[in-house]
């Protein structure tokens, strides 16, 4: 028995998907239409990490819950009805003899179905540059669902925009959340923005430097060491020996020590916890914290990473030109 079931999508037409890769799990979204018409069923991509799956593989644990609700509800009911017409049948025979029988059935509740949940509404909407395709992501995203086009560059500015708008925004999500939950969650939420902010400067500005760097006729004749443009030397060594000029360069030399420096607090919030150590007051210089407090980002910080990393993209794409 083969039960039909169709996934709703939220109030934009978008679907939720997460992806099936161990190692990522990250949640997005695609314009149903276009998962329906542009997604081959024997293969989609994840557009954080690029894991391919087939088309059936990107269902989010809600929706499994909900395939499961729906599903009980159709055959239950299909098993009612199935009773209901064999009772039905059994009362009609005729009888003959000493004894009659009849038969009742009453049908069993049904499963309450509630409207699926979607989840937040992404804050980044994509357009593949090569097939169209239409997603969603509420971290930084970088490759086309349905094609596996790596959209770095084209998103780079986008992420930007999108950061400094959150930014933009913090007080009013303060007020909301205070007035709805209290002044504690007003602040985590806060906080997680301003933190997740900084990550998906550094990613984003990570892929970007990595799309436009294969870009460069000497980029096969160069040794670029795995995941040399997480460390902002490593890269600027690295354009340097391309094009001749590194991030150093690019940069005056008090905006160079700032990049320094929100960089090593965007990797103690990433792999420590936001827990100051040692090797974050040497490689830093920042004498504002001692060993063992934990980094206050303040949303000047966000925005000055962000006015960093559009100025070094705009150098590097006039230097690729």
């Amino acid at each position: 028995m083969t039960v039909a079931i169709s996934l709703p999508a939220d109030e934009e037409g978008f679907l939720d998907r997460q992806c099936p890769g161990k190692g990522c799990r990250s949640d997005f979204k695609v314009y149903a239409d276009d998962w329906r018409d542009l997604v081959s069923d024997e293969r989609a991509y994840c557009p954080v990490c690029r894991h391919e799956s087939p088309s059936e593989k990107w269902a989010t644990p809600a929706q499994v819950k909900y395939v499961e609700k729906v599903a009980l509800s159709k055959l239950t009911r299909m098993v009612n009805q199935a009773f209901d017409r064999g009772a039905r049948e059994f009362n009609r025979r005729p009888q003959n003899g000493f004894l009659t029988f009849s038969l009742s059935y009453k049908p069993g509740s049904r499963p309450l179905i509630l409207p699926k949940a979607t989840a937040e509404l992404m804050e980044q909407k994509f357009a593949c540059e090569k097939c169209n395709c239409r997603y969603s992501s509420i971290g930084a995203a970088f490759f086309c669902p349905a094609c596996g086009h790596n959209s770095a560059l084209s998103t780079f500015d986008q992420t930007i925009a999108t950061v400094e708008k959150a930014v933009s925004c913090i007080e009013t999500v303060r007020s909301a959340i205070t007035a709805v939950s209290g002044r504690d969650d007003a602040e985590n939420t806060v906080r997680l923005i301003l933190e997740q902010s900084l990550g998906r400067l550094v990613g984003a500005f990570e892929r970007f430097n990595e799309a436009l760097f294969v870009t460069l006729p000497a980029a096969p004749l160069l040794k670029m060491k795995r995941g040399c443009f997480q460390r902002l030397q490593d890269g600027s060594d690295l354009w340097k020996e391309a094009i001749g000029r590194g991030f150093v360069d690019m940069l005056p030399a008090a905006d160079w020590r700032s990049l320094l420096l929100l960089y090593q607090r965007r990797h103690v919030i990433t792999h420590r916890d936001g827990i100051v150590d040692r090797d974050y007051v040497q490689k830093s210089g920042d004498n504002t914290y001692r060993e063992g407090q934990r980094l206050v980002m303040q949303a000047d910080d966000v925005n000055q990473l962000a006015r960093l990393v559009k100025a070094l993209g705009a150098e590097l794409r006039k230097s690729c030109s």
